[in-house]
């Protein structure tokens, strides 16, 4: 699943995104990587916004991040028990 498919207030095991190529990482990307949204980091769905889900605030690394629909749908996540 995604970030954006992800339940609220659950701890999640970031996966990957989709690099396509690695010598040409998308501004995005590298965006997220900057973040802490590397394979292995855990972070928490803390809130999304009701009417259009965008933005959606993620807690990573202990800080509040905010994430455009389009970012959170690049992040493939699962569910830690």
């Amino acid at each position: 699943m995604t970030i954006n498919q992800a339940p609220m207030q659950t701890k999640l095991l970031v996966r990957s995104f989709p690099i396509h190529d690695e010598r040409e990482i998308s501004d995005i990307e590298s965006r997220l990587m900057h973040l802490g949204f590397i394979h292995g980091e855990i972070i928490r769905v803390t809130r999304k916004a009701p009417l259009f889900k965008e933005p959606v605030l993620v807690e990573v690394r202990g800080r509040m991040v905010a994430l455009s629909a389009e970012e959170a749908a690049l992040v493939l996540v699962e569910v830690l028990k």
